[in-house]
């Protein structure tokens, strides 16, 4: 239950509002396939999980930095 309560972001109120939005104009035109969607979206931002729950989206920080080795850090009492 905290974690329904909990870490609301951007993504999560979206699918949230989507799922809401398809409900009602699936029962406001009667086009019930789009309920099907809209319980979807609604899982989806209710139980905080997305296409990319496995974690498989996120680029890891800890790749090697390309310019590491060429760019140094300033250190201002090193002059010179």
């Amino acid at each position: 239950m905290n974690n329904v309560l909990r870490q609301w972001n951007a993504a999560r109120i979206i699918r949230l509002v989507a799922g809401i939005g398809l409900g009602v104009y699936a029962i406001a035109s009667k086009e019930y396939p789009f309920l099907f969607l809209a319980i979807f979206f609604l899982a989806q931002a209710i139980l905080n999980i997305s296409c990319c729950a496995s974690g498989a989206c996120a680029s890891g920080s800890s790749e090697n930095q390309v310019y590491k080795d060429i760019i140094k850090p300033y250190d201002p009492e090193k002059e010179s």
